[in-house]
């Protein structure tokens, strides 16, 4: 029997440009979508992709129905319609940084032949947690299609998919737009033989590491498994033995990580003395203090530089208090080394931040929940003049501000057999769903 190629082109099903304007109908990914997006990009068409991703908020079993009604009468209408020939697309993504520089991402999206984490040939970075598999499940159930790519990272150093795709993409793509975060969003379809064949060779023995979409990937799996006991199909050619990929590569100068800041509020009976004296058995602090705008602009710029000189020197993060006026830099105190519920992580996860500051102040300190899905007090956010904004605001009691994950750590963790705390990675910019849509039907 022919060994099935690692990944695929696929007759991709795309938004008819003759019906449609792209622009009004791509959406983010649906885990950051709020009630209020959602509205607002169900009210640009009736066929936004927000429509089919999210649906219904409510917990009946119907609402996936609907969704699967929907997909088909959009096919039926013209409004959705497969590619004529199998393609690999491939998608350009620039963005600025708020140091004012501007980075392009490149990638493409194909099938990928589904492997259990045990293979060793994929790996997740984070937890996963069963509600949000079970309802993708059912979804992809119902729709029998992945809505939008899981984002995963390989590394060439060579650069020859991207060289390669710049050269052979079609001239005119299929979309060109800039989103509200000045991210210009391009997507190409390409479907030369050539172009093909070295996407799947060179992709054909990487070890594939998942950034974003671990619970789409288990829920991948287990609808796999599910429809082999079904059919009796365990060929590995079957549609449901593929799952539609994103594919960046770890060497593109575009690929950036960006912090998961942690903004606090609705901290009840909070005593701020009592908390600052909590902090110093734990860990130790550096004071940035300011007592008017300019010096605070002065100070900003001191405390993220010092955050940065501790990145993989030492375990800590910052902290911004408005009310105390001042940024901190905490450093994990030596004697805390010795800890014993530390000494129980992993040697990768015990020197991480978030895992510390989970533990230390979330646990020890505040007493509230350390499940991601639980924490009813935390915002997490990615932008750092942002986060310090909103602290200002008092909307929230204070921020935590953390370095990024380097690449470094986060293979670490993966060769500890180990994976990290929800939401501990950013990946910037996210990917719009609505560019291509992998129906389970013959590939051709």
């Amino acid at each position: 029997m022919v060994k099935p190629a690692r990944i695929q082109p696929f007759k991709g099903l795309c938004y008819n440009p003759a019906k449609i304007a792209y622009e009004d109908v791509i959406a983010p990914p649906y885990d950051v979508i709020s009630d209020r997006q959602k509205k607002a990009l169900a009210a640009r068409s009736p066929y936004n992709i927000v429509r089919l991703i999210l649906g219904a908020r409510d917990e009946s079993p119907e609402r996936y129905e609907t969704v699967k009604t929907l997909l088909n009468n959009w096919i039926h209408e013209g409004v959705l319609r497969f590619d004529t020939q199998p393609a690999v697309y491939f998608y350009m993504q620039d963005y600025d940084l708020e140091n004012g520089s501007r980075l392009t991402r490149k990638g493409f999206i194909a099938l990928c032949k589904l492997e259990s984490f045990a293979s060793g040939k994929i790996a997740p970075h984070e937890m996963t947690h069963k509600k949000q598999i079970d309802d993708r499940l059912m979804l992809l159930r119902a729709s029998q299609a992945n809505l939008s790519p899981i984002f995963s990272l390989y590394s060439d150093p060579e650069m020859t998919i991207n060289e390669t795709f710049m050269e052979k993409h079609q001239d005119d793509p299929l979309l060109d737009t800039t989103d509200e975060d000045n991210v210009r969003h391009r997507f190409y379809r390409v479907t030369d033989p050539e172009a093909l064949a070295l996407a799947v060779q060179v992709l054909s023995e990487k070890k594939l590491l998942i950034a974003d979409g671990h619970h789409r990937y288990a829920t991948a799996l287990a609808y796999r498994n599910e429809m082999r006991k079904l059919t009796g199909n365990s060929s590995g050619q079957a549609p449901f033995d593929y799952v539609m990929m994103y594919f960046t590569n770890t060497h593109d100068k575009g690929l950036t990580i960006l912090p998961s800041h942690r903004l606090l509020h609705s901290l009840e009976n909070f005593e701020m003395p009592l908390f600052l004296e909590k902090l110093r058995e734990f860990f130790d602090v550096t004071e940035f203090p300011f007592q008017n705008e300019e010096e605070e602009q002065k100070q900003r710029v001191k405390f993220f530089d010092a955050l940065k000189v501790i990145q993989g020197r030492e375990i800590g993060f910052g902290l911004f208090l408005m009310k105390r006026s001042c940024f901190c830099l905490l450093t994990l105190k030596q004697k805390m080394r010795k800890d014993t519920i530390l000494l129980s992580f992993s040697r990768s996860i015990r020197h991480m931040a978030i895992p510390i500051f989970n533990e230390l102040v979330l646990k020890r300190i505040l007493n509230l929940d350390t499940d991601q899905k639980r924490q009813t007090h935390i915002n997490i956010i990615k932008n750092n003049g942002k986060a310090i904004d909103l602290v200002h605001s008092g909307r929230f009691q204070m921020a935590f501000l953390f370095n990024p994950n380097t690449f470094k750590e986060i293979h670490d963790v993966i060769a500890d057999n180990q994976v990290m705390p929800p939401k501990s990675t950013f990946f910037f910019p996210k990917l719009l769903s609505g560019l291509v849509i992998y129906k389970h039907a013959p590939r051709g």
